[in-house]
């Protein structure tokens, strides 16, 4: 950390070796010196400047920023400063400053965003790929399949039910109905907006979620007990897409606990740049094999279902920037973690 002390006069009182090193000055140089004559008519640093003439003018205490700092020689630096101004006994006594360079840090923080940014992009390409694929599938697939069913029930109502015709058209009948429900789930993964967050209560919203899954568990006789660990109550998402991920989550949670009984838990907690949600089940967990597959669209182990429940809540957590994983093992139950991030990247 560099260090600079400077006395209401302006002159350069007290400096250490780390200051002269960050600066690009000879050891020792500032003392005895003043700042304007050394830094303020320097207009490559108006940054730096301006944190010493606010300090100054708003008689701050900690007041810190990051700026870009170029060294005489040229060397551009990112530098952490963190300025006071003092005084001791009601008389001004100068003004402090803490310097510290971040250039690496600074260099490592842009090269991961970039990382997030390509990320980000990647996830949006395979979703709009997917999405066109979807919409293809749902648009060939939709008519054919209500041909089918149609003339199917109107040859079941002029035959005896009871005949070994019957049996068959019935068959047709439920494939196709089965046929027009995966039709009808592509269609709504199509229509999937951009998300447009707004901060919201995500106690609400989650509160909500259990409320409706808790009918739900009532339907298949089964009993659920949710509870909520939440250290962050607000946070900035799309209210509609995000309680859909949500319900897609704690329907699988719910469809797959052992038994009749089972347990729910939702921490919410800030993670680094953002929000860290995970959705904690006491149930039959994944099998090994299955794990690479289950954001995969069509794919499900339900005897059941059309596969789509996952992926979907990728799409949504995509949309907003986040990611999504599952830790699970067969047995141990699955956990289920979405990350969001407190800067919406918007369109790519």
């Amino acid at each position: 950390m560099g260090l600079l002390v400077i006395n209401p006069g302006g002159e350069i009182v007290t400096s250490n070796d780390a200051a002269s090193e960050i600066l690009g000055y000879a050891c020792r140089v500032f003392e005895g010196k003043g700042w304007g004559e050394l830094f303020l008519e320097d207009l490559k640093n108006q940054a730096f400047n301006q944190i010493i003439l606010d300090v100054i003018e708003e008689k701050k205490v900690n007041l810190h920023r990051r700026v870009p700092y170029v060294q005489p020689g040229g060397k551009t630096l990112q530098l952490s400063i963190t300025g006071s101004f003092l005084r001791e006994n009601d008389q001004i006594a100068g003004i402090v400053l803490i310097l510290h360079d971040v250039t690496e840090l600074q260099l490592l923080h842009d090269r991961e965003k970039q990382v997030l940014r390509e990320k980000h992009r990647l996830e949006r390409e395979r979703a709009e790929g997917l999405t066109r694929l979807a919409m293809a599938i749902a648009h060939q697939i939709r008519n054919p399949v209500m041909s089918i069913g149609g003339f199917a029930m109107r040859i079941l109502s002029k035959i005896d039910a009871n005949s070994s015709i019957a049996v068959y058209l019935k068959n047709i009948l439920s494939d196709a109905e089965r046929l027009e429900a995966i039709v009808r789930v592509v269609s709504e993964y199509t229509r999937i907006p951009t998300a447009k967050p707004v901060q919201v209560s995500i106690s609400d919203i989650l509160e909500k979620e259990m409320a409706q899954l808790q009918a739900k568990a009532a339907e298949f006789s089964k009993r659920v007990t949710w509870s909520l660990e939440l250290s962050v109550v607000e946070f900035a998402v799309d209210p509609a897409l995000f309680r859909r991920a949500i319900y897609e989550v704690l329907l699988n949670a719910l469809e797959f606990s052992k038994g009749n009984e089972g347990s729910v838990t939702i921490f919410l907690s800030e993670a680094q740049n953002g929000l860290l949600m995970e959705i904690v089940d006491d149930g039959v967990g994944i099998l090994e094999k299955d794990m690479p597959y289950v954001f995969d669209p069509f794919f499900t182990t339900k005897a059941v279902g059309v596969g789509m429940g996952l992926c979907l809540v990728r799409r949504i957590i995509g949309e907003h920037g986040g990611d999504v994983r599952i830790d699970s093992a067969p047995g141990k139950g699955t956990k289920v973690i979405m990350r969001l991030p407190d800067q919406f990247p918007g369109p790519v």
